[in-house]
């Protein structure tokens, strides 16, 4: 499975939320909310509020206000010139990465995760696979993956 390295992540992670500040100030639920509006993904708090820190110190976002919601402080951030200016220059890799992430979700939706759990659930017991059962999995593989890149290509063919 396609993982990016901690580099990549964190640079998507970056533009995912210059592009969600872009609509606007908000507070980090909000900014949560439309990560997942648009992208379809979400970013836990955990990974939002260190990379908006990081964001802060770039220059690229500001805290523009704060308010309380119960004990909790708000702070709404608001994206800079320097960030706005960053962001358009990387638009293509958002709308690549928009385009991923919605094709993932309609993947899961026609039964994606089922491939997925098959595949973890094969992973447990190839220790104990024999040849046999290997050059099995190959030719199963080249299969599934030719049918993939099939039906790739007819969809790329559709759209010209």
């Amino acid at each position: 499975m396609f993982r990016p390295t901690q580099k990549e992540f964190e640079f998507n992670t970056a533009l995912i939320i210059l592009y969600a500040l872009s609509k606007g100030p908000a507070h980090g639920y909000e900014i949560m909310r439309r990560i997942e509006e648009e992208f379809f993904i979400h970013k836990s708090p955990g990974i939002l509020y260190p990379s908006l820190r990081k964001l802060v110190s770039m220059g690229y976002i500001e805290v523009s206000g704060q308010g309380m919601k119960g004990r909790k402080i708000m702070r709404i951030y608001k994206i800079t010139e320097s960030g706005v200016k960053f962001l358009e220059s990387h638009m293509q890799r958002i709308e690549f990465i928009k385009r991923f992430f919605k094709g993932m979700r309609i993947f899961e939706s026609v039964g994606g995760s089922r491939v997925r759990e098959a595949i973890f659930k094969l992973v447990e017991v190839l220790p104990s696979a024999g040849e046999d059962d290997l050059n099995l999995l190959r030719s199963y593989i080249d299969v599934f993956v030719k049918s993939l890149e099939d039906l790739r290509n007819r969809i790329l063919s559709r759209g010209e």
